[in-house]
């Protein structure tokens, strides 16, 4: 029975994937060909398309990943026993400030090089720009100070980390967890959590942004205990 179980359970994860990458090239495929028109009429829009596009496929491939690949609790795979280590652990990082730089490096090298073949390859640009610019937003995405700039993506993140992993999978941008409907219905955080979540980094000064979708702590049931995962934490819930 268990085995007819995960079948099912593959075949509809290996469907929703599906599902969703037709879906993104069905509508990726008419703004390439727009951008193949606006070629013969302005240079500096077709550059732009194309790496807005190349952009928006990155973060749509991040998604994919953080989702079907990262969260396959079937997978013995390095990138899904990676990713439980950081759920278990927030504020370790893989991606060190070396790398960061070294994308950096490697981003404006490659911005030379789309500026010399003049064509396509600018698509490849934007994609490698959304990688390096995810590199950035996780580490930002788990200080404090992210809340006064990325209220919801940071809410988002929170919500997947501490009380609902198998929503919010977005991390660059939130529009694909709104798209394909993976966002909590009625969500609610503790400040519990949230404190688990930036793992005792200096409190800002400044009310939490976050406020507004936190509940208050002694509204709820406190639990003696609160372990490093949060799957014990029952605290308002």
């Amino acid at each position: 029975m268990y085995f007819y179980y995960f079948l099912l359970k593959r075949y509809r994860n290996n469907y929703q994937q599906a599902k969703c990458i037709v879906s993104y090239i069905a509508a990726l495929l008419p703004l390439v060909v727009a951008a193949g028109i606006i070629r013969h009429y302005s240079s500096i829009v077709f550059h732009g398309l194309l790496f807005l596009l190349g952009w928006c496929t990155w973060t749509f491939i991040e998604y994919i990943l953080h989702r079907f690949w990262m969260h396959n609790k079937g997978s013995n795979s390095a990138i899904a026993q990676t990713h439980h280590h950081h759920h278990t652990h927030p504020a370790e990082i893989i991606v060190t400030n070396r790398q960061r730089l070294l994308t950096i490096i490697v981003f404006a090298l490659l911005v030379a090089v789309a500026g010399r073949l003049n064509n396509y390859f600018t698509g490849f640009v934007g994609l490698f720009f959304g990688l390096a610019g995810y590199f950035m937003m996780h580490q930002f995405l788990h200080l404090r100070i992210s809340q006064k700039i990325f209220k919801k993506l940071v809410r988002y993140h929170i919500y997947h980390h501490c009380k609902y992993p198998n929503t919010c999978y977005g991390v660059s941008v939130p529009w694909w967890d709104d798209v394909f409907r993976t966002v909590p219905a009625t969500p609610k955080l503790t400040e519990r959590i949230v404190e688990f979540y930036f793992n005792g980094n200096q409190r800002d000064s400044q009310v939490s942004l976050l406020k507004a979708a936190t509940v208050n702590e002694s509204q709820g049931t406190k639990t003696k205990n609160c372990n490093r995962d949060c799957s014990t934490c029952r605290a308002s819930l």
